[in-house]
């Protein structure tokens, strides 16, 4: 039986070729689309973890409530009349018990690390020139090892921050105010605290707001600084499964008062344009392989239509509806599986070339575009040209098993 399916495929060499070609283009844009977009989503989420985490955990805002201030005073609220409600922040946002998050996140088997860092405004400065950013207070080492901000050192290591006395800067603030590592520079908070600080790194994001808004430091520098030893704003933590993040978030929402969010949540904007990129890939990939499967369901027909005497004989010498049903679909299925796999490997070779291609723009400290290898698209692609052909092939299977041969040669 699949001798013959060969056979009668061989014998439209033209027309077989074309919709094996037509299936290996379907999968091959599938694959080069998805490489390019996953790898553009990972470079994202990359850049997105450096500035948060997997979940963060930060003190909530403790906000002034004009109605509890005026039960102070008095429980009949008519009896007080406000001329401005009073509003704002009752204090700096911070967390409640840092020890008890401390015990959680070191007991649960989810959390790969986490790295407890105190977040403030302040001002570089260098003779005449000065720079705003957000410093960052952290344990270089456990930084490290929740996030890839070593990887983005352009001078110096992360983890020189071990000594109390250095700073990490920007590369645009570097730039901007022509400092070098190992070179000196005052740090002042808004309380007027100023501190010298040794620049031991200068950091690349690729990001020009990012390369010149943050500087990190050691955390026992900015907790002495601004007169709060032990204080903590925030914790960074890392999960095993990132995947997880939003249902380990909203677990531990349930046990504080305190702010927990996952990634996800923080970076919303950016995850809508994630999934636009995805409805967007997946209707071009759909609307490729509908084109395909006419094309199969076309060839198919055709040859039913010529070889109607041969199935004729085929009926007549023993051969069943369902052989001949078989028959055809086979030969669906052979387009399919073999445009589908030439496809993915078109694919591959198309992602290299492009991976290679330098571009004059920067993309995370790199020129050229950030390409996915992940085997899921691969799996993916290949599924969706083989199962468009077995159902752009059942249609005419079913036509020609239900051919009498009285019938072809009456028509005949």
């Amino acid at each position: 039986m699949i001798y013959l399916a060969w056979r009668q495929m061989i014998s439209r060499k033209k027309q077989s070729l074309l919709i094996l070609l037509g299936i290996s283009f379907s999968t091959l844009l599938f694959v080069s689309i998805s490489g390019v977009q996953l790898g553009m989503r990972e470079y994202i989420s990359q850049v997105l973890l450096n500035n948060t985490a997997h979940v963060l955990i930060s003190g909530a805002e403790k906000k002034i409530n004009h109605v509890d201030i005026t039960k102070v005073f008095s429980n009949d609220r008519d009896l007080i009349k406000w001329i401005d409600l009073p509003s704002g922040l009752r204090e700096e946002m911070r967390l409640e018990n840092y020890s008890s998050w401390y015990q959680l996140l070191e007991q649960d088997p989810r959390v790969h690390d986490f790295s407890p860092r105190l977040k403030t405004f302040a001002v570089l400065s260098k003779d005449k020139f000065s720079s705003a950013v957000n410093l960052i207070g952290t344990i270089p080492e456990k930084t490290v090892r929740i996030s890839s901000i070593e990887k983005y050192m352009k001078v110096g290591s992360f983890l020189d921050l071990k000594d109390s006395g250095g700073v990490i800067i920007g590369s645009g603030s570097a730039e901007d105010m022509g400092l070098k590592v190992n070179q000196y520079l005052n740090l002042i908070l808004g309380s007027g605290a100023t501190k010298k600080l040794r620049i031991v790194g200068i950091y690349h994001f690729g990001n020009d707001q990012a390369d010149r808004s943050l500087a990190f430091t050691n955390l026992n520098d900015v907790q002495v600084m601004t007169k709060n030893p032990g204080r903590i704003s925030e914790i960074a933590v890392s999960l095993v499964d990132r995947d997880e993040s939003n249902k380990i978030s909203l677990e531990w929402k349930k046990l504080t008062h305190d702010n927990v969010q996952d990634w996800k949540e923080a970076n919303q904007s950016f995850m809508e344009m994630i999934k636009v990129q995805d409805y967007s890939r997946y209707f071009i990939t759909i609307t490729i392989l509908i084109v395909a499967s006419f094309g199969i369901y076309n060839v198919l027909s055709i040859m039913i239509n010529q070889k109607r005497k041969e199935l004729a004989i085929l009926q007549a010498i023993g051969y069943g509806p369902e052989k001949i049903l078989r028959l055809v679909l086979y030969q669906g299925l052979f387009l399919g599986s073999v445009g589908g796999f030439l496809g993915i490997i078109l694919g591959y070779f198309v992602c290299l070339y492009l991976e290679r291609i330098r571009l004059n723009i920067e993309i995370g400290g790199e020129h050229h575009l950030w390409i996915s290898y992940d085997w899921k698209i691969y799996l993916i692609a290949f599924l969706c040209a083989f199962l468009s052909s077995v159902f752009s092939s059942l249609i005419p299977a079913f036509s020609a098993s239900r051919l009498m041969p009285l019938d072809i040669i009456r028509s005949e």
